[in-house]
């Protein structure tokens, strides 16, 4: 049979099984769309099975403490009942009965429920109120006598029931808030106690550990299945144009050229050894902890709400990440999304774009290197930008092939592919605006086809498709889960108003991360071509080769997103990774537009190439920082660039000026001269002559590229991204982990005194004391010794405090619960009684500090240093105060002198001094901090030291105080901590500490961590401590409510200037067992709630 004969019988076939007039198909069509429709909307109502959970103690029949702290912090019922006779078990002087929080946790009375017996009083207290009190004697004399609270949804009640006549023996308030916070079960009572009568029933609140019951899960099934099936019908329906098959695939597709050889090797420079984006580590701990805690808990704030209705992409992460936890697998999809974003600009929406941008050289390349500009620094790492961005392109050329062919499945097929791209982040807004501005010629090829096929068939697999998504949204999630979930989030924050959206663009010109000039440019390049594109289709009807529809239709998208965008509720600068796609589309436009061939007057173009360099030193006038250890070996990262001292912003502004006065210039001579004299000098310099966007924006490119090649190198001995994915390459994926060295007991690297001519049996008081000291004490040292000075960064840390909603409770650097803070503590050795840092034990390490003293001088006695080793490459010391030291940067920061001097025995034992050094200092004074002492740049053959200390100011704020110095031998943090002990990592440093393990979430309880990962200092203070406070439902409510922390002294491996971030060791406030927790389950509707959640009023 021949081909032609094939095809009319197929067609034939098809026909006889449509019906007459495609009647069947219609049919189909209308009922399968319906029923994919239907389905999808009652998907949240379904019913879903709930795993309950339950805290209930005594345990074991043992009266001891067990920890089980509540992620959502308070639970949705709680029943306490104790017999007031467990108050004779307590010493006269009374005790806790019982407590939801340990006593000496932050904010224990003011978050908890604390039943106390005093010495003449039992009280009741939640909230720091004082709900129930009776007298002491008399209740805990009846054996009938009984405390008892309740709190759940609809507020607390409580009595002491044969309490006596005296006191407050009942309450009953209706606020729901009142629910204490629950960390676990605390008593003071001895452990053989009876615990007969002891009774207390919390329960968990795990409304979003859910699965599907079988009739919602039947349901979703039939429903993608019958929007399968309307699409197939509308497909059919749209064949009856009777033009044949139309190619899906653009001809020649296949085909490599110059510019995606270009686009492939820098996106895969940037996939190796480029930079990460700022929330990496946030979702990459989400995803890992994700399939434990049975949905996607937002782990670092809101009380463990899930990401829902937004963030799909994190069930990718999480089925990733247990493929893998290695850096470029996980940086995988951003580089393919790289190029399948490159691959739909350059075969389906330049040519789409018209013949002039088709076949235009300079619009290809401002394309490639527009797309790149902006791809670097938002769209490299585990954020939904890379996503967002092709999701755009993708649902726009849909929509254009929609209207091009007059067939309605591209659009539907858009529709599914906008619904799912907003369903990942609120960005996705911008694929709905480029379906909506597609609207009206849509709207025109429906009532065509109507008359045809009917308006039903047409409609209902559209909106099947478009509903398609609620399948992925509610699949485990219910309506009241999802909206419990916005709630909280909107009543946490941050909600920015929509009249506050210019606040993004005042983030991204301030001088920080998020105003950097990598993030500046390609932003800033996007907004000069669509304005440049808006003027051109203004100014000329009908502009030469220019595809007038689709590129109204990119300019009216964008425009509709910037609209949209206005209400989200947070304003953050890497949400702008979302124009890579249709940015360079509109590049690709502009640079069409701005050649000689559709622009001829010579005036113009250098007006735009002026534009263009305003654009650059804009751009130029921001730092070339980079988020977190991406910054690490970068020039100039913490200011703008400069050559020679000169800044580069003035330079390029320089220049921008140079050429508008040039073309204003050309603006005046062109009106008085005839078109030969304007074009002779053209002509002379013809051969100079190149289009400014693509090359200025390629030199940008090479310019982030040159940064971490630079990086790359000058971190060669040390970490970078090179080094680091190398190795995961190669099989260790443990980053940064393998880096940072610590050292686990300082106490062991104290140095002793020598025995050289003049001392012998020094103690290590006198030994610190040296001879002739003047002005320093053991106790020289402030108790309070917070950071003081007034940080550079104010302006970014109330930026970020707006942004994150958080109080200043939390907003610290945990220095005083980390021991570097001061304080006051045990008799040390010297007589001190300073609280020192770092786990230093006062048994053997004394303090001499200047505080107080109108000057000081020491000289301490010398130390005996252990031979070389390699795994011992620091000495340092523990100090306070302001010292004169070369910080990160190499720059000589002022303060008191602090010298180690370097000698070696010579005749008679006598030491023979060999040299000295000023330290390396990267704290914040006059916190206690560890000065570093490379001990490659000490002397050769030095083999005794002592410390010079001088206080030559009379000002309060200039002292400083000592310990003795250390040589520690230094394990890798990843040794130390291991990779199966819990930890609470920040979100900034996860994605670096992938061999860690994040304290799980399990049953609506959060597993206690034994370390902490924090940041540099700057960070933690502007993002740790704000995101993550208790305040906000994040995890520092919980560690600081029941854990005291310890600051492991740590360096970055022959990086000994860098602040890397520090490590914290935990110990429990109240030891406590972890407890058992009773299981169950249950079956609800989409509607049910069990109570309202506490977000508020911590």
């Amino acid at each position: 049979m021949s081909e032609k004969a094939s095809t009319i019988s197929k067609n034939r076939s098809v026909r006889g099984f449509a019906g007459p007039g495609y009647r069947n198909v219609k049919i189909v069509a209308v009922v399968a769309g319906l029923i994919g429709f239907l389905l999808a909307c009652l998907s949240p109502l379904m019913p879903v099975k709930q795993t309950t959970a339950e805290l209930n103690w005594p345990q074991d029949n043992s009266v001891t403490n067990v920890a089980a702290p509540l992620v959502s912090f308070v639970p949705t019922d709680l029943r306490v009942s104790v017999p007031c006779a467990t108050a004779a078990d307590l010493p006269a002087g009374g005790g806790v009965l019982l407590s939801t929080l340990p006593t000496g946790g932050a904010e224990a009375t003011s978050r908890g429920l604390f039943i106390r017996a005093t010495a003449d009083s039992i009280t009741v207290t939640g909230r720091d109120v004082v709900l129930l009190t009776a007298d002491r004697a008399s209740a805990q004399s009846n054996p009938n006598c009984r405390i008892i609270f309740n709190a759940d949804g609809k507020g607390a009640s409580g009595e002491i029931v044969d309490g006596g006549s005296e006191g407050q023996l009942s309450f009953d308030v209706p606020d729901p808030n009142l629910r204490p916070q629950i960390v676990g079960v605390f008593t003071e009572l001895p452990e053989d106690t009876s615990p007969a009568g002891l009774e207390f029933n919390a329960t968990i609140d795990t409304r979003f550990v859910t699965t599907p019951m079988t009739l919602k899960f039947l349901s979703m099934v039939i429903g993608i299945a019958m929007t399968v099936l309307s699409l197939v019908a509308l497909a059919l329906l749209d064949a009856r144009d009777g033009r044949g098959h139309h190619r899906f695939l653009p001809a020649r597709w296949w085909t490599i050229r110059i510019s995606d050889v270009v686009v492939f090797g820098v996106l895969a420079f940037w996939w190796l050894m480029g930079s990460n984006t700022s929330d990496d580590g946030y979702n990459f701990t989400v995803g890992r902890i994700a399939g434990e805690a049975g949905y996607v808990d937002n782990y670092y704030r809101y009380f463990g709400v899930p990401q829902d209705p937004f963030g799909w992409h994190y069930q990718v992460i999480s089925a990733m990440a247990n493929v893998s936890l290695s850096a470029p697998w996980m940086r995988l999809p951003a580089f393919l999304l790289g190029l399948l974003g490159w691959w739909l600009i350059s075969r389906e929406v330049i040519p789409r774009l018209g013949r002039t941008v088709r076949h235009s050289t300079p619009a290809l390349w401002s394309a490639a290197f527009v797309f790149l500009a902006i791809w670097m620094p938002y769209n490299n790492g585990l954020r939904p930008e890379p996503a967002l961005a092709v999701g755009a392109l993708l649902t726009w050329v849909s929509v254009d092939r929609s209207i091009a062919t007059g067939r309605l499945l591209p659009l539907a097929l858009a529709t599914t592919i906008a619904a799912f791209t907003l369903a990942l982040a609120p960005g996705g807004l911008m694929a709905v605006a480029l379906l909506l501005a597609g609207i009206r010629p849509l709207l025109r090829r429906i009532m065509t086809r109507r008359h045809r096929d009917g308006l039903l068939p047409l409609l209902m697999p559209i909106l099947a498709a478009g509903t398609a998504v609620l399948y992925n949204i509610f699949a485990d999630q219910t309506l009241s889960t999802i909206l419990t979930s916005s709630q909280v989030a909107s009543e946490v924050g941050p909600t920015l108003e929509w009249w506050q959206e210019p606040v993004r663009y005042y983030y991204l010109m301030l001088p920080t991360a998020d105003g950097t000039l990598s993030r500046r440019f390609g932003i800033l390049m996007a907004f000069l071509c669509l304005m440049v594109v808006l003027l051109m289709l203004l100014r000329r009807r009908k502009p030469m080769g220019i595809a007038k529809g689709p590129t109204w239709r990119l300019v009216a998208g964008v425009f509709g997103f910037m609209f949209f965008l206005a209400f989200t509720p947070t304003k953050w600068t890497h949400h702008l990774g979302v124009y890579a796609g249709i940015g360079a589309a509109l590049a690709a436009a502009a640079g069409a537009m701005m050649a000689p061939a559709l622009l001829r007057r010579r005036r113009n173009r250098t007006f735009f190439a002026a534009a263009v360099l305003y654009v650059v030193a804009l751009s130029f006038a921001g730092t070339n920082g980079w988020w977190f250890v991406a910054s690490y070996g970068i020039p100039w990262w913490d200011q703008p660039p400069q050559i020679a001292g000169i800044r580069v912003t003035w330079i390029v502004l320089v220049i921008a000026v140079a050429t508008t006065l040039v073309g204003l210039w050309q603006h005046f001579r062109d009106d008085y001269v005839d078109a030969d004299q304007r074009t002779e000098g053209s002509k002379r310099l013809h051969r100079l002559a190149f289009s400014p966007m693509p090359v200025l924006s390629g030199l940008m490119v090479l310019f982030m590229m040159a940064s971490f090649a630079k990086a790359a190198y000058v971190q060669k001995d040390s970490w970078s991204w090179l080094n680091s994915n190398v190795d995961a390459l190669r099989g260790d994926i443990c980053a940064l982990a393998n880096d940072v060295l610590v050292e686990p007991d300082p106490n062991t690297g104290l140095l002793r005194p020598a025995t050289v001519a003049g001392q012998t049996d020094l103690t290590p008081g006198e030994a610190l004391t040296g001879t002739d000291m003047t002005g320093f004490t053991p106790n020289g040292v402030p108790n309070d010794l917070s950071v003081d000075a007034t940080e550079s960064s104010d302006t970014a840390a109330a930026q970020n405090t707006a942004q994150t909603g958080a109080g200043s409770d939390d907003d610290s650097t945990d220095a005083d619960e980390a021991g570097t803070g001061g304080g006051q503590g045990s008799l040390g050795v010297n007589g001190s009684t300073v609280r020192l840092p770092f786990g230093l034990d006062p048994a053997d390490t004394p303090v001499l500090g200047s505080f107080g003293s109108t000057g000081g001088d020491l000289t301490s006695s010398w130390y005996q240093m252990p031979e070389p080793a390699p795994g011992a490459p620091l000495m340092t010391l523990s100090a306070a105060g302001r010292v004169t030291a070369v910080d990160g940067e190499g720059v000589v920061q002022p303060g008191q002198e602090l010298i180690a001097e370097f000698g070696r025995p010579g005749p008679g034992n006598t030491v023979i001094p060999m040299g000295q050094m000023t330290p390396i200092d990267i704290g914040d004074p006059p916190i206690w901090r560890n000065l570093r002492f490379p001990l490659s740049d000490a002397p050769a053959g030095a083999s005794v030291v002592r410390i010079i200390a001088k206080d030559t100011s009379l000002a309060p704020d200039q002292w400083l105080a000592v310990t003795p110095p250390r040589i520690t031998t230094l394990r890798t943090l990843n040794d130390l901590v291991g990779t199966n002990d819990p930890v609470l990592v920040d979100w900034l440093p996860a994605m670096v500490f992938p061999c860690q393990q994040p304290m799980a979430v399990k049953y609506g309880v959060t597993e206690v961590p034994k370390w902490r990962i924090l940041p540099d200092a700057q960070a933690t203070r502007q993002n740790s401590q704000t995101w993550m406070s208790g305040d906000a439902g994040g995890p520092l409510g919980i560690t600081q409510a029941m854990l005291r922390p310890t600051i492991i002294p740590s360096y970055l491996r022959n990086d000994w200037g860098r602040d890397w971030g520090s490590l914290q060791q935990f110990t429990e406030i109240a030891t406590a067992k972890p407890a058992q927790i009773e299981l169950g389950s249950s079956t609800h509707s989409g509607l049910w709630s069990p109570a309202p959640m506490r977000a508020v009023g911590y």
